[in-house]
């Protein structure tokens, strides 16, 4: 008999490495992870937490520059900052818990109590849903199915068992429907009675005392200006005709050609000369020699250099600030009022103007000028192309994640490489480890880097300010994260899956619906994995390791200048779009499977409640 050929072999294994990644088997198979698999991840999620918050508990008290950052940069401001912490290890608990609401709307910001208002909605929710779920759903879907193959060793008792998939009594199935209408009617309850609070948050915002001393709050910003109303005067005239009250100033933004440039370039100077003072009187500086630096191949004192190049970039900065009347207008400009409430009039009065597009002004700082001076079919242009590289973009992120999570599969690396059968067989502890732990990982790693990729589209879309860069990338990561996982992965796995297996056009089409209803349910034990493990990235925040580290290494490693050591310290902007996402993101998926797979309630829970100190923490602190 023929032996077959080394190339039928090779065939038949790229066909089944292809398959792998592109059906998603990582994913299925996840369908019979059992009650072990999960509580090893469930500890190794848990220890992780435990170090993480150990690490944090230990070093809060002798490391203020990381962990109380924001309490030394208001050492100034006794009103915005935080009570003070004192030295004992959980020292910081009762401060945390005392404060309330209103401390943080008066000291933080509005962004901030609508975040944790958000997380604490939704741990209330998963709380609520998760009783109902373990209680009632669990148990029902265990006794309700066909329990010849259960076995009572956990290592062999899957979590398909405990969901709606192991039911094969159908009259039981009312218990479910009536269920997804008492969660449905749980959370229209609670989203009417937050949007009730969210309006008086708000009221409370626009009435304090911090809002109404900004400039921004009494200003309106007017893009799209055309050119024949480039000028304060038209433009004051224009608005008060359109039923503005008469504005305290109008003011036309210019271009300003090289001055930004020339600021620049003084703080370079200003910096340099900064450090080479500080390294210069470090020490005796009797005995030390004058700083030299290399300027156009001959070597220069550095102090005269620098200072003498500071003072001809401030002469050439204030001289052209003299001239700023001479600069070219742009198409936007400011519009001030006595009040904010007269701001606010009329902002409802320009509401519907055109061909002037007018807003609540946002903090100069916030404002990206090339956007805003953008011309509107550009704009549009531009919102269409980013839109269509966003979609793209989801479309593309799946081959990498498809590739990973496969190579997560210990029986694909056999495939692979055979020699390391025998590795996974005599370790089946690590063999467990790696197969429930190692996907959700990478996938957790890999979408760190997501956000950086749909700031970029943001940007390049014409969004006018930072603010909104940040909202239109919370919407693109909310929308991968359901297309990719959900739309894209299951939709390119049941079609892969149907072209191995050679099936008709028309019997693909026809029975895709109910396909992929069931490869959802089919993947409810990798989800509760994956929720599982999202818990995690709420305590790695307590323990702020990676800020740690780049400290530490900055302030010992290099002789910083006082203005260089409280940059390096200085309280970092909290990122909320992409921690915004993944937390909606995990309440879509537990909410997805809430009724047919309620295990991933509890995980879900204790993720939000932990997300919810741990960020309270850090606004404050």
């Amino acid at each position: 008999m023929l032996s077959p050929r080394q190339g039928d072999v090779s065939d038949s294994v790229l066909e089944n490495i292809i398959s792998g990644i592109f059906s998603d088997d990582n994913q299925t198979r996840q369908q019979f992870l059992s009650i072990i698999g999960l509580l090893y991840q469930a500890g190794i999620n848990i220890a992780v937490g435990v170090v993480s918050f150990l690490v944090f508990v230990f070093l809060r008290p002798r490391n203020s520059r990381i962990y109380a950052r924001r309490y030394k940069a208001l050492a100034n401001d006794e009103q915005r900052r935080p009570p003070k912490i004192g030295r004992g290890l959980l020292a910081w608990v009762p401060i945390l818990w005392r404060t309330d609401e209103q401390y943080l709307l008066d000291s933080v910001d509005v962004d901030s109590v609508l975040f944790l208002r958000f997380l604490k909605l939704n741990a209330w929710l998963m709380g609520i849903f998760g009783v109902v779920g373990m209680c009632l759903i669990l148990p029902l879907n265990f006794s309700n199915g066909n329990n010849e193959n259960v076995t009572a060793n956990l290592k062999e008792f899957t979590l398909l068992w405990i969901t709606l998939y192991h039911i094969t009594k159908l009259s039981i199935f009312w218990l479910h429907l009536a269920c997804a209408y008492l969660f449905t009617g749980v959370f229209a309850y609670f989203l009417w009675r937050e949007c009730r609070r969210y309006i008086v948050i708000r009221q409370k915002h626009f009435a304090s005392p911090a809002y109404l001393r900004k400039l921004q709050s009494r200003t309106i910003m007017v893009t799209r200006i055309p050119d024949s109303l480039q000028d304060n005067n038209a433009l004051g005239r224009f608005i008060v005709n359109r039923g503005s009250a008469a504005p305290t100033q109008v003011s036309i933004a210019r271009k300003i050609g090289e001055l930004q440039e020339m600021i620049d370039s003084h703080e370079r100077a200003v910096r340099k000369l900064e450090q080479v003072l500080h390294r210069f009187l470090a020490g005796n500086i009797q005995t030390k020699p004058r700083p030299l630096l290399k300027h156009e191949g001959v070597m220069v004192d550095a102090i005269e250099h620098y200072t003498t190049q500071i003072q001809g970039l401030e002469h050439t900065i204030n001289m052209t600030r003299r001239e700023t009347e001479l600069f070219k207008p742009t198409s936007v400009g400011f519009i001030s009022y006595d009040s904010p409430m007269m701001a606010h009039d009329a902002m409802r009065a320009l509401k519907k103007l055109r061909p002037v597009v007018a807003t609540l002004s946002p903090h100069p700082k916030d404002i990206i000028w090339s956007n805003a001076q953008m011309p509107h079919g550009k704009r549009l242009r531009r919102l269409w192309v980013a839109r269509l590289m966003s979609i793209a973009f989801c479309f593309v992120a799946f081959w990498p994640v498809a590739a990973l999570t496969f190579i997560g599969d210990s029986t694909n690396i056999r495939v692979l490489w055979p020699h390391t059968s025998s590795f996974f067989t005599n370790n089946s502890t690590l063999t467990t480890i790696w197969q429930n732990t190692f996907s959700p990982l990478v996938l957790t790693l890999y979408y760190i880097t997501i956000p950086y990729v749909f700031r970029a589209i943001s940007r390049y879309q014409g969004i006018a300010t930072h603010t909104g860069v940040e909202r239109s990338v919370l919407r693109k990561m909310y929308v991968f994260y359901f297309l990719s996982n959900i739309i894209v992965f299951t939709l390119i796995g049941l079609i892969v899956r149907a072209v191995f297996h050679k099936k008709a056009a028309s019997e693909v089409v026809s029975s895709l619906p109910a396909d992929f209803i069931q490869s959802i349910n089919m993947k409810a034990q990798f989800w509760t994995a994956y929720v599982s493990l999202r818990g995690l990235n709420a305590s790695f925040e307590f323990a702020q390791l990676i800020s740690l580290f780049m400290i530490f290494f900055k302030r010992y490693t290099r002789h910083l200048t006082p203005r260089e050591l409280r940059d390096v310290t200085k309280p970092p902007e909290f990122d909320y779009s992409p921690v915004y996402s993944l937390y909606l993101w995990i309440f879509t998926i537990s909410m997805l499977y809430s009724v047919y797979a309620p295990i991933a309630l509890p995980f879900a829970f204790i993720a939000f409640v932990l997300a919810y100190w741990v960020y309270k923490y850090a606004v404050m602190y």
